[in-house]
């Protein structure tokens, strides 16, 4: 039996509504002021409950708003979850999933919520590009195309939208660039990673006869601006070959590496642009009244406790130092900021939880004690799956796992500002 959270929408508006109810789809469409082919796509599950559908189907439906828009959450977050399988878990152990690669899984998280991305990209991209895309039809389709040893440095999501003329769709390729400086190979890494989005749309749709265009977008956050060209033709040497029989486009570029540029719109975006800013700028303390600011306007939906999912990213990337540091200083401002109530939430969420290091710990004590026992490399590696290298990074792991439970434990044990005026 389907669970309410994996139904589409539009898919309940169908059984549970018009079905039931005896109202044809054109009878719905005449009754709302919609196109008949609006409330298709919707039962199909092609398009998504927007803020105006949501309003249009409380007032005819007589449910509420909130219904309707919490549906459409449950929806994308078990959709993300099935997609982002691995990034986002299945239950609540989100700290031993950001540990590793943390910058990639931060990304992933934030971007795959379809609200936020929208409001992201229709502020971002140019206008004559979001004039013409039917936003309640962008889906995210996947991740990882990228080289596999780029994956430390490259994070990538795929989001699929059809256009307003209703015929046609794209694809939009968001690459994230986090890399110190301006690569300009990334041109040529953006070409082998479409051919493989396509690989994947043909496999997909069997009877696909012509390939869907892929708008590029480049998110970079670097300690230098991005200074080279975005034109894929100029990676060519000088060549007397016409210009008409070589490859040609441009990624579209979101240059982030000024620290004083804002983001506009999507507040979980805004906070993680400014986390990443913090990691490879070092300057955390002087972005804190704006987290702080941000994080007051950030509701806990989907699911998932952002504001412990920022912290994370904040304990893992920062020195230890400067992440016990941030921690005093939102205990406090605590009081006076309703985002600094939330990373309270969240640190006292991990603190009550304890260590959640014991299946690391358990791991990693197997393979030394093959090795204290003269085991081979290659025989722990078969039994276990992991190499000298590989344990040598869980160490690391385990370190950064016990730190965010034993700073999370010492800040909510000492006294509050009310508690004590002298903290304050």
């Amino acid at each position: 039996m389907n669970n309410a959270s994996t139904l589409h929408p539009g898919q309940i508006l169908n059984d549970q509504f018009l079905i039931p109810k005896q109202i044809s789809i054109n009878a719905f469409a005449k009754q709302t002021g919609m196109t008949d082919n609006h409330i298709k796509d919707l039962i199909s599950g092609r398009r998504s409950i927007s803020n105006t559908t949501a309003k249009i189907f409380a007032k005819n439906l007589d449910t509420s708003f909130q219904y309707w828009i919490d549906l459409q959450r449950e929806y994308d977050f078990h959709m993300t979850r099935t997609l982002l399988k691995g990034i986002i878990p299945d239950n609540n152990t989100i700290e031993n999933i950001m540990i590793k690669n943390p910058h990639d899984k931060l990304i992933k998280i934030v971007f795959s919520d379809r609200q936020e991305v929208v409001e992201f990209f229709q502020n971002k991209l140019p206008q004559e590009i979001v004039e013409i895309i039917d936003w309640d039809t962008l889906q995210l389709e996947g991740s990882s195309y990228i080289d596999e040893e780029m994956q430390e440095s490259e994070s990538d999501l795929v989001y699929s939208v059809d256009f307003k003329n209703g015929r046609d769709k794209c694809f939009l390729y968001l690459l994230f660039e986090h890399q110190s400086k301006p690569d300009k190979w990334v041109r040529y890494r953006i070409v082998k990673y479409k051919t493989r989005i396509w690989d994947k749309s043909f496999q997909n749709n069997k009877n696909q006869d012509q390939l869907i265009p892929i708008l590029s977008i480049v998110f970079y956050i670097g300690e230098t601006n991005w200074n080279i060209s975005q034109e894929f033709s100029d990676l060519f040497c000088e060549t007397p070959v016409p210009q008409k029989y070589l490859p040609s486009f441009e990624h579209i570029l979101m240059d982030y590496s000024n620290k004083s540029l804002e983001l506009k719109g999507a507040i979980k975006i805004k906070i993680a642009h400014l986390l990443i800013q913090a990691h490879f700028k070092g300057c955390l303390k002087k972005l804190f009244q704006p987290l702080m600011d941000y994080f007051s306007h950030l509701s806990q939906d989907q699911g998932l406790n952002y504001s412990k999912i920022f912290f994370i990213y904040i304990a893992t990337t920062q020195k230890y130092e400067t992440f016990k540091e941030f921690v005093q200083m939102i205990r406090h401002n605590y009081k006076e900021k309703q985002g600094g109530k939330h990373m309270i939430r969240a640190l006292d969420e991990l603190r009550m939880e304890g260590r959640m290091e014991g299946e690391l710990k358990s791991k990693i004590a197997i393979v030394e004690n093959m090795r204290n026992n003269n085991y081979d490399w290659q025989s722990i590696y078969q039994v276990t799956g992991v190499d000298s290298n590989r344990l040598e990074a869980m160490k690391a792991e385990l370190v950064k796992i016990q730190t965010i439970s034993l700073v999370a434990a010492d800040e909510m044990n000492k006294p509050t500002c009310s508690q004590q005026k002298a903290y304050c």
